[in-house]
């Protein structure tokens, strides 16, 4: 009896043992601090048509297996530098591909050399080691001119600068592509839409007739500098009505074979084959169940024959 008490005596203060071990480690894990992963910055400048500045951002970061992989949930801090320091202009958070978008304010302040000079950090976050990234751009203005009655279609596209002085600038030698606007995007108005500006900062391109414009022949032209390593992203457009009229077909959908609605011809013809077959199904039906009952009625005057 005495050796069964100390044997769980034993297994009892194992069993305390055990347990207070286990609870001991898993409350230094949680206690410890999360390793952060190192992360790293990339950003992009777009001006669009409405002259709204935009700031995309995309984050990658260090898995536990040394592999780059999107940082999702991480914030990021924009700021504006000039002669009086550091300004906070925004902050974002990215989504599960480590990307995000900053809508730049008007009055974002210039640096001595009129240029915008954004720094974006990671400070202090939960999961990612501090980074940041700068990026320089120089604001520069597309403006589009059109001649609705010029035969030619010749699209002018000229590219400022605003300088120190406060006055435009004509920018050379800067590729702008021209493009038409579709329903699911932008589309190349040639094979070559690349034109490079002159001295006054004019490009022209001669624009293509015969696009279909819809049932009112109006575009959208758009004159684009891509990813210039001066002014990012910048797109003007314009509207003209030099496309083809297209106009809309009375019917869109016809009765015939080859239409979704089948010709009425068709259509009866396959109502009475179905109507006939239905119908003798419908009387085979009958007619057995006429046969029936009778079969039934026959047997009750037997028995009753017998009865008597």
């Amino acid at each position: 009896m005495k050796r069964r008490k100390i044997y769980f005596r034993k297994l009892y203060f194992t069993i305390i043992s055990v347990v207070f071990c286990i609870s001991f480690s898993t409350a230094q894990n949680s206690a410890a601090p999360k390793e952060k992963m190192s992360s790293s910055i990339q950003l992009a400048f777009n001006k669009k048509a409405d002259n709204s500045k935009h700031i995309t951002v995309k984050v990658s970061a260090k898995n536990s297996d040394n592999k780059r992989k999107p940082a999702e949930n991480a914030h990021i801090n924009f700021y504006a530098v000039n002669k009086d320091g550091e300004k906070n202009i925004g902050t974002c958070l990215t989504d599960n591909e480590g990307k995000s978008e900053l809508l730049l304010p008007k009055d974002i302040p210039l640096d001595t050399a009129m240029t915008f000079h954004i720094v974006a950090k990671i400070e202090n976050d939960e999961l990612y080691e501090n980074s940041d990234e700068v990026i320089l751009f120089k604001d520069v203005t597309i403006s589009i001119k059109l001649n609705a009655a010029d035969s030619n279609r010749m699209v002018n596209a000229t590219v400022v600068i605003i300088g120190s002085d406060g006055k435009e600038k004509p920018v050379k030698d800067v590729a702008v592509k021209f493009y038409i606007q579709r329903m699911f995007g932008i589309m190349p108005v040639a094979e070559d839409n690349s034109m490079n500006t002159d001295e006054a900062g004019l490009a022209s391109f001669n624009y293509p007739k015969e696009i279909p414009g819809g049932s009112t022949g109006n575009l959208s032209v758009i004159a684009k500098i891509e990813d210039n390593e001066f002014f990012g992203t910048v797109e003007s457009a314009a509207d003209v009505k030099w496309g083809s009229v297209i106009e809309a077909e009375k019917n869109p959908f016809p009765r015939a074979l080859w239409e979704p609605y089948a010709p009425p011809s068709l259509v009866i013809v396959i109502c009475v084959l179905f109507g006939g077959v239905w119908s003798i199904y419908m009387f085979i039906f009958y007619t057995l169940y006429k046969i029936k009952k009778e079969k039934s009625n026959t047997q009750i005057e037997f028995d009753t024959f017998i009865k008597k």
